[in-house]
């Protein structure tokens, strides 16, 4: 019954800590920033691209800071797929938060063809400070390893004209970063298809697209779960239908229904403890077997304490319903009927 029961706990626990760690990795709304794009793309990931000169029109607009980026997915297969950033090297830093795990920050003045690559995708290259990154056919040389601990982990950053020129887009960027609170608000547009939108709201509409496949697996995961709950009622009710006549004397003499059902609890409570062991070493070794992979993007499971909780709750659902609805039964009954049954 344990292992039994395992199954939808560990499809809970798979479901919630994937999304967590989806929700962790892409919603990263910024307060301070927002973009201006080609209106319909995610402008942070890939699919947009814009003329230079849209910067001279935004200050003109009144935005008194603009910096521009490219953003672009590198490779001939998911497998090898890289996520691009460009960035303009004087003022990357006052907008991007990060931490450098190894080597040294980009730095006006650097080289071309240098790059800053993110702790995951350093790590699924094993490419570290000094060593060479392969984008589209030549060789980068890294300067630094860092971390946000957000997608961009897994992107390599170059100068915006080394992208420009990688990519062939001549003076072309992805999309512009501009100060929130002067005179462009999110939801405003611009001539040319130009849509003014808050900083991070790409990875936020990955994670809507995303939602539905979770929301599938969470009614299948409840589902699991109601029927496991009959099974559960149906056990237990047949352990206190053996000792119904040891029970009716029990509560003959003082015991009260409180007592009839914690005891049957206590048995209900040892099995789905059982069962929550073994659903979280399953969910864990899932997660690790089989990740959830994006274009250039791995998402790893996050098993924090939320996601623990909302599966003990789950689980404690599961126990309160399947010794719950046999307790009630037993205590509608008869209990000279009860007494008379023969062992």
């Amino acid at each position: 019954m344990g292992l039994t029961l395992s199954l939808p706990i560990m499809m809970f626990l798979v479901v919630n800590a994937y999304q967590t760690g989806l929700e962790i990795q892409f919603s990263t709304l910024h307060q301070n920033f927002l973009l201006a794009q080609e209106a319909g793309s995610m402008g942070e990931l890939y699919g947009s691209r814009l003329p230079a000169e849209l910067r001279t029109e935004l200050q003109n607009a009144g935005i008194s800071q603009v910096a521009a980026e490219i953003h672009t997915v590198t490779g001939t297969s998911p497998e090898n797929a890289v996520l691009l950033r460009g960035i303009e090297l004087e003022n990357y830093a006052e907008i991007q938060e990060f931490q450098i795990i190894e080597g040294r920050p980009l730095q006006p003045g650097d080289p071309p063809r240098t790059a800053m690559v993110g702790i995951k995708l350093a790590e699924d290259r094993n490419t570290y400070s000094n060593d060479r990154l392969e984008i589209r056919g030549r060789d980068f040389i890294v300067v630094g390893v860092f971390s946000n601990g957000t997608y961009a982990d897994y992107e390599v950053w170059i100068s915006i004209k080394d992208a420009q020129a990688l990519l062939g887009w001549g003076t072309d960027v992805s999309t512009f970063i501009i100060q929130a609170g002067e005179n462009l608000k999110a939801g405003d547009s611009l001539p040319g298809g130009v849509a003014i939108v808050k900083k991070g709201e790409s990875g936020e509409d990955l994670v809507k697209e995303w939602r539905p496949f979770f929301n599938l697996f969470g009614v299948i995961a409840y589902a699991l779960g109601v029927a496991m709950t009959i099974v559960l009622a149906s056990m237990i009710w047949r352990l206190a239908s053996l000792r119904r006549r040891e029970l009716a004397i029990l509560q003959s003499i003082g015991f009260g229904k409180s007592a009839l059902f914690w005891y049957l609890f206590v048995q209900g409570l040892g099995i789905t403890t059982i069962g929550f062991l073994l659903g979280i070493t399953g969910a864990m070794v899932i997660s690790k077997l089989i990740p959830l992979q994006a274009t250039g993007i791995s998402t790893e499971a996050v098993f924090n304490i939320n996601v623990v909780l909302l599966s003990l709750g789950f689980a404690g659902l599961i126990t309160f319903a399947g010794a719950g609805i046999p307790a009630y039964w037993f205590s509608r009954q008869n209990l000279v009927k009860l007494m008379k049954v023969e062992g």
